[in-house]
């Protein structure tokens, strides 16, 4: 409902909405509240929050002239509205609110560079804590995943973060191997605010397409993880475990070429920032890189391997991403053409004239006409790609 300028009011973006919505969902225990001051200061020193691992303070600080004016002036036990795309979203009994430093607070985040000039706009002055009032809809993804681990009886079940963007081979291998060593898979399906090339939705669909039709989709689960400020850095890879061990997975399955991982070798042996992670019971694998051979003619474990990389066809999501951006369907080794029918009829569909030209006067067919142009298009395309001199 709209806001009626009664309290004084504090202006929030989604991305903060939904941070605060992981708060109030229960998934950042063991932070239950917005930190005060003291808080904020042990966990900027120790890392830790109640003997747990925790990253960096859970602060509401936000930018804006208007928001630092309210700020400024708010008292203890004052009710101040929070305001999201001109709607009221909740309110937060005021307990204090202090000065922050905008640098320290920007490096406690942990933002690498293309993040730094996102995030430092988004905070501001001073940080607000106190009780936390939210209307807005209550997160139905925990209670469908008791659900579902009441059916399955499930004992282990393993997260995995997936920005599938898109959704390739490689993982396809990954969750068909996961499936030995575990009774559910959660996929955190990352959403952010602001689309890129292929839009949340889209890669949901062809998530769901290879789920359904060629994977145990009895056995997945897809939860959408909304990315915000919150995950900046090495800050992420600690933060996604605590969520993750809050919906109650056993283990959580991450790739080891994040450069958020801050992997390294001491003696052939890998380390990373979890080597320091104390309080989050919860398995952490890290998972080794994956390449076609052209040699052994299969998609393997680069270390089980013999051949170099000259003979290793790789899976570089942003590169796979590229066919698309061109319009051109890529090889059904990286992707599969149901997948790449899908993202290419999804993003081209002024395409329909031009390709019935093609395909009624040179490609094969039986003469029928076609209820899907697209679909049929595509198909027929690929096929005779394959088609040898």
């Amino acid at each position: 409902m709209k806001s009626q300028e009664k309290n004084k009011q504090l202006y929030l973006d989604r991305e903060a909405i939904s941070a605060l919505g992981l708060l109030n969902d229960g998934l950042l225990n063991p932070v239950v509240k917005l930190m005060d001051k003291k808080e904020a200061r042990e966990v900027s020193e120790t890392g830790l929050y109640k003997g747990c691992s925790y990253p960096c303070p859970l602060l509401l600080s936000p930018s804006g002239k208007r928001n630092q004016k309210v700020l400024r002036s708010i008292k203890k036990g004052e009710e101040i509205e929070l305001i999201c795309e001109m709607q009221s979203v909740g309110s937060i009994i005021a307990d204090s609110v202090f000065q922050i430093n905008k640098e320290e607070r920007l490096a406690q985040i942990g933002a690498i560079l293309e993040e730094q000039d996102h995030i430092a706009k988004r905070i501001g002055e001073y940080a607000i804590c106190g009780e936390l009032k939210l209307n807005i809809p209550t997160n139905p993804y925990k209670e469908i995943l008791e659900e579902k681990k009441k059916k399955l009886n499930a004992k282990r079940v393993t997260g995995i973060i997936f920005n599938a963007n898109p959704i390739h081979r490689v993982h396809e291998k990954i969750l068909r191997e996961e499936f030995n060593d575990t009774d559910l898979i959660v996929i955190f399906l990352l959403r952010y605010s602001h689309d890129g090339f292929l839009s949340y939705d889209l890669r949901k669909m062809c998530l769901n397409l290879v789920l359904s039709n060629f994977l145990n989709e009895e056995k997945i689960c897809i939860i959408p993880l909304d990315s915000t400020y919150l995950f900046a850095g090495q800050n992420k890879m600690i933060l996604y475990s605590l969520i993750a061990k809050n919906y109650g997975c056993s283990k959580i399955l991450l790739g080891q070429n994040s450069s958020q991982l801050g992997v390294y070798y001491i003696n052939q042996e890998r380390h990373s920032i979890f080597d320091t992670m104390c309080g989050i019971d919860i398995e952490v694998k890290i998972l080794d890189e994956f390449a076609y051979c052209t040699q052994c003619r299969c998609l393997l474990n680069t270390k089980s391997c013999p051949h170099g990389k000259h003979h290793h066809i790789a899976y570089n999501s942003p590169a796979i991403l590229q066919f698309f951006k061109m319009g051109i369907l890529p090889p059904i080794i990286l992707v599969r053409k149901e997948v790449s029918i899908l993202v290419l009829k999804t993003l081209f569909p002024h395409r329909i004239e031009e390709m019935k030209k093609i395909y009624y006067n040179v490609l094969p067919s039986e003469g029928i006409f076609s209820e899907d142009i697209q679909k049929d298009f595509y198909n027929t395309l690929m096929e005779l790609y394959q088609i040898k001199n």
